[in-house]
């Protein structure tokens, strides 16, 4: 089009001489071509830029997969840590204990501040986690592979909830050494 105008315009203002329509022409064309040019770089430029945000959005959505799979093995890991205590308490409330604190109680106490230790630890790590992925899922709100995104934020945020009610079971076990 830009070409086709630029020919035209040419071609009136050298209206009479030889060779003017043909010589507007090739300069038509050769305005055309280049604009011509130019636009579809930037169309390319733009498809291009749409696909690398999709597969990125689609590689976001494959990492945050593999972290709820890790994320869900350290709960189940830690559930058998919370079961291991309990039998540990069990065991200690079950002995006679009138003597005082005995080694097993002052090591359950431990290993249970040790491991609440690291679950917090963990706990705000997933939180930052989450929050990242949230924010990547705000920018492409309009991508349709947004609701695989949400879905996945979703599943680590539960299993970030399972963690937290993992730690409440160990955090009450040492008050229960006081009954």
């Amino acid at each position: 089009m830009v070409g086709a105008a630029a020919g035209a315009g040419a071609a009136a203002a050298l209206k009479g001489k030889p060779g003017a329509i043909a010589g507007a022409a090739a300069g038509g064309a050769l305005v055309g071509g280049a604009a011509g040019a130019a636009y579809g770089d930037s169309v390319a430029k733009k498809k291009e830029g749409y696909a690398t945000k999709e597969s990125a959005l689609d590689s976001q959505i494959a990492g945050i997969h593999q972290q709820v799979a890790m994320r869900r093995q350290y709960n189940e890991k830690l559930r058998g840590v919370v079961t291991s205590k309990e039998q540990q308490l069990s065991t200690i409330l079950a002995s006679d204990r009138s003597a005082g604190p005995s080694v097993l109680e002052f090591d359950l106490r431990t290993s249970i501040n040790t491991k609440l230790t690291e679950v917090d630890h963990e706990a705000r790590s997933w939180q930052d986690t989450i929050d990242a992925h949230k924010a990547v899922m705000q920018k492409s709100a309009d991508d349709p592979h947004s609701a695989d995104l949400q879905k996945e934020i979703d599943e680590l945020t539960e299993q970030r909830n399972e963690l937290l009610r993992q730690r409440a079971k160990l955090a009450a076990l040492p008050d229960k050494l006081k009954q």
